[in-house]
């Protein structure tokens, strides 16, 4: 599922359920760490890249535990294409 809204008064907000596999919260700890994969033919290097080109335009991505298993991946970015300070 993909929702979308504002987050403040100049951010947009994008959020990602993934109700896969069940994630503790050791394996969200390094979610955005390049090679880090719990997929046997995974590189680990999507969501590092995703990160870097959000926060490269003032933007946070994080993930929350998705109850009862997967993960809720949430990124901000600024509403009007500025950097959010």
């Amino acid at each position: 599922m993909v929702s979308s809204g504002t987050h403040g008064s100049y951010e947009v907000l994008v959020a990602v359920v993934d109700a896969g596999r069940e994630r503790d919260s050791k394996s969200l700890e390094h979610l955005f760490e390049a090679f880090y994969t719990r997929k046997p033919e995974g590189m680990g290097m999507g969501l590092a890249i995703s990160c870097s080109i959000i926060e490269a335009h003032g933007g946070r991505l994080w993930a929350t535990r998705h109850s009862p298993q997967g993960a809720i991946l949430q990124c901000t970015l600024a509403a009007d294409g500025e950097k959010v300070s």
